[in-house]
């Protein structure tokens, strides 16, 4: 028989080694997940697909110190180019099927009639609400809950917000005006792998910049037109690790790649297998 100092052992090397439990910490996975389930993340021998649910360290250094741990859901491997046109994502140029507990921001006119909180309750609404005095509402919704809303006798319309294309927005990444992206009209953005050669230059330095310097620890230095890394005039770059995208399934009221760029693969801390407890 094992003993007891045996089996803390075996609990804290699997613990650290192959399987662990995490709580999920933000609203980015409504309503796949809520803020407060427990999820057990996978952390070895792990092979990544497109939509797989992974846990990761946030990337972008913070001077804190602090390391913060999301839940998102993969929507480009390595090697792969991704975009997104009026919402909808696309990999390598072919249209993705998003699972059905993807949400989006809905507009929500009723016929002059004021929402209450068993109206919310009746269509599971947990986020957003009124927007003017004018019977408008603003709600996070599946498409099955929306069309839904489109039945009911106080619903005079459902209608999805959507960004048009070129209305720059510059907290998506990288915040240029050389890239006139937003949160439904995004990229095309290759992702990295490693050991690309990457074609530089000062319009396209813009993505490239924050994995050069942060994630693979370079000097980055440009002088007028000329480009210069770890004191070496180039205009090429080649790539020492792999890289992702991940988006959230609350799909307009999330921090994700959209915003912050590249996941580094070595920020990745498992896959998600399982919830283990639903938060109350």
């Amino acid at each position: 028989m094992f003993s007891a100092v045996t089996a803390l052992a075996l609990f804290i090397l699997i613990k650290l080694l192959v399987l662990d439990v995490m709580r999920i910490n933000s609203h980015d996975m409504e309503a796949t997940y809520s803020l407060g389930d427990a999820v057990l993340v996978k952390k070895a021998f792990n092979a990544y697909h497109t939509e797989d649910v992974v846990c990761f360290e946030f990337p972008v250094p913070d001077s804190s110190g602090i390391k913060t741990y999301l839940v998102q859901r993969i929507y480009g491997l390595p090697g792969d180019s991704v975009q997104l046109q009026d919402k909808q994502v696309f990999l390598n140029g072919f249209g993705l099927h998003p699972p059905q507990s993807i949400k989006h921001n809905y507009f929500v006119k009723t016929h002059k009639v004021k929402l209450d909180s068993l109206f919310k309750l009746r269509y599971h609404i947990t986020e957003g609400g009124e927007i003017s005095d004018e019977f408008d509402y603003s709600f996070s919704l599946t498409n099955v809950e929306a069309e839904a809303l489109k039945k009911d006798s106080l619903i005079k319309s459902v209608e999805l917000k959507k960004e048009k294309v070129n209305n720059f927005d510059q907290l998506c990444f990288p915040g240029s005006k050389c890239y006139a992206w937003n949160l439904d009209q995004y990229g095309k953005m290759y992702l990295p792998k490693k050991n690309d050669t990457l074609q530089l230059d000062t319009i396209n330095l813009a993505i490239y910049s924050m994995l050069i310097k942060e994630y693979e620890k370079n000097n980055l230095d440009v002088k007028h037109d000329s480009i210069f890394i770890n004191g070496s005039l180039t205009s090429t770059y080649l790539v020492k690790k792999n890289y992702y995208f991940v988006l959230a399934d609350n799909r307009d009221n999330a921090n994700d790649s959209r915003v912050w760029g590249f996941l580094p693969e070595d920020k990745i801390k498992g896959k998600v297998i399982a919830v283990l407890k639903h938060a109350k």
